[in-house]
């Protein structure tokens, strides 16, 4: 067992399923020869729509690797919702069913030549979640919990985080996404995340702007925030690997193998539950990166944001 970071590794009871809290969306993905500037348009090369969302990407991998889990994520009425009711079916999945008239959210994914993503979000019923949604959970079969920043960020946020506060033995990994601002200027929230003192999983733009005026350049910045919430910050670099940081000052770095990506829709929230599975499975910082690097990368390798079952055999069985 290596002995950086060995402080800060999650107690999770072995066989703890992984609770994935937030969203199941459609994924628009568009292909376009550049983004538009302000006031212009372009022509869309091609578009499919694709099973998306934070909470779906990181449960699927978490189910491919093995380890138990379940999907909290609210499945609505409408044009999207039949869609994703399809999808998840296809797969034998399900999810949290609500009555409601409002539809399941959609993200629009504008995917460059080089395969970077750009994404509007158009929010639905999953960012409207309920205390009482979680009545029918037996909290005691988790070990880790996983939530986003476009659910916390959202009316439903206090209800994500009132739950996890009445079940602290959850080991909590808050992905704040691109959100990350939203939620940081909520103080409210901003105090009750500190003081449930969560993983943080992240990529390094959304690290630069949320140590911005605190401190400069990478190393500090992830030294920063691991220090002011007293837990592991892991920081995704793209074809650099990934990096976890720790309260004490100390760091560990895995590099990952460069792919030629087709798109990187859903790289971070796979990078998420495959790091968290193999967390929950004893693995420690090192193994666990770079087990998140490899999905990552696969996931980049096919279109949409999660791997097929036969993707992943093909990729990383």
């Amino acid at each position: 067992m290596e002995s950086v970071g060995s402080a800060w590794l999650p107690r999770v009871a072995t066989g703890a399923k992984v609770l994935c809290i937030g969203a199941v969306m459609a994924d628009v993905v568009c292909r376009v020869p550049r983004l538009p500037e302000r006031g212009e348009g372009v022509v869309v090369e091609r578009r499919d729509v694709y099973l998306g969302g934070c909470a779906f990407n990181s449960a699927s991998i978490v189910r491919q690797m093995g380890y138990p889990c379940f999907l909290m994520a609210p499945i609505g009425r409408g044009l999207y919702a039949d869609f994703i009711r399809r999808e998840l079916d296809a797969r034998g999945l399900s999810a949290l069913q609500v009555d409601t008239a409002l539809d399941c959210g959609s993200c629009t994914c504008f995917i460059e030549p080089d395969g970077e993503r750009t994404m509007v979000t158009s929010p639905g019923i999953e960012r409207c979640f309920e205390p009482t949604w979680f009545d029918s959970l037996d909290a005691s079969e988790f070990g880790f919990v996983l939530a986003a920043g476009y659910e916390i960020e959202g009316p439903g946020g206090d209800a994500i985080l009132s739950f996890i506060e009445a079940n602290p033995h959850l080991a909590f990994a808050y992905a704040p996404g691109p959100r990350i601002m939203g939620v940081a200027q909520d103080a409210a929230k901003m105090a009750r995340i500190k003081k449930l003192s969560p993983l943080w999983h992240l990529n390094d733009l959304e690290l630069a702007q949320i140590s911005e005026g605190h401190a400069e350049g990478f190393e500090a910045a992830g030294a920063w925030l691991a220090a002011e919430f007293g837990n592991a910050v892991v920081v995704t670099r793209g074809k650099r690997g990934s990096t976890a940081f720790f309260p004490d000052g100390t760091s560990v770095s895995v590099p990952t193998d460069p792919v030629v990506p087709v798109d990187t829709v859903g790289a971070g929230d796979t990078h998420l539950g495959a790091f968290v599975a193999s967390l929950c499975s004893g693995a420690g910082w090192r193994d666990s990166l770079a087990s998140a690097n490899r999905a990552a990368a696969a996931v980049c390798l096919v279109e949409g944001g999660a791997l097929s079952d036969a993707d992943y055999e093909r990729l990383l069985g």
